[in-house]
């Protein structure tokens, strides 16, 4: 597994505690100050998160990507968040906090996304989703998901707020430039 292209393209930057625009964005979405990041690969917004004072627990399956992401904390002298080296499906115990963040990552709950969802509904009154441009695309295009692939419906504006709209958040907030983004509340 290697970095996430993010974090290659801009890893001298983001080593000196530099993070580039793809992160910040996101800050002013996520609200609350208890965080849960699934899928947080090298950890840069766990970390920005954690420099506001957010308590954040940060949640990647990669064990490549879990490891730098401590190295990456280290670096930057930070002494949060909580980096957990696992699935959200075996960490829903997780779940009890004030937003959830995933970014560029719900399509590889596959078939098991509207199990997760459920549960998140359940105890999360904010969800801030963010796709990915290229599978969005994708999606829009008519080009169908490899077998056993990701879903690309899911990297899409469209498909976040279905996804969240079906769990009885209501959208709040949309991002469509860049990779989309999707804020869905609980009212």
């Amino acid at each position: 597994m290697t970095a996430s292209l993010a974090y290659r393209k801009n890893e001298a930057a983001i080593l000196q505690g530099n993070a580039p625009a793809k992160y910040t964005r996101l800050l002013p979405l996520i609200t609350g100050n208890r965080i849960l990041e699934i899928g947080s690969a090298e950890g840069v917004l766990a970390l920005l998160l954690a420099r506001q004072g957010k308590q954040v627990t940060a949640l990647e399956r990669q064990p490549e990507r879990h490891e730098a992401a401590q190295r990456l904390r280290d670096s930057w002298g930070v002494s949060g968040p909580r980096f957990i080296c696992g699935d959200i499906r075996d960490n829903q115990a997780l779940l009890n906090v004030d937003t959830l963040v995933a970014v560029r990552m719900i399509y590889y709950l596959r078939d098991d996304l509207d199990t997760v969802f459920a549960e998140v509904a359940k105890k999360v009154p904010t969800v801030v989703l963010c796709g990915n441009r290229n599978r969005a695309d994708r999606y829009r295009a008519g080009v169908k998901d490899e077998p056993g692939g990701p879903h690309n419906f899911y990297a899409s504006l469209e498909g976040m707020a279905f996804l969240l709209d079906r769990h009885g958040y209501t959208i709040s907030e949309e991002v469509t430039e860049g990779d989309e983004i999707v804020v869905g509340r609980m009212v």
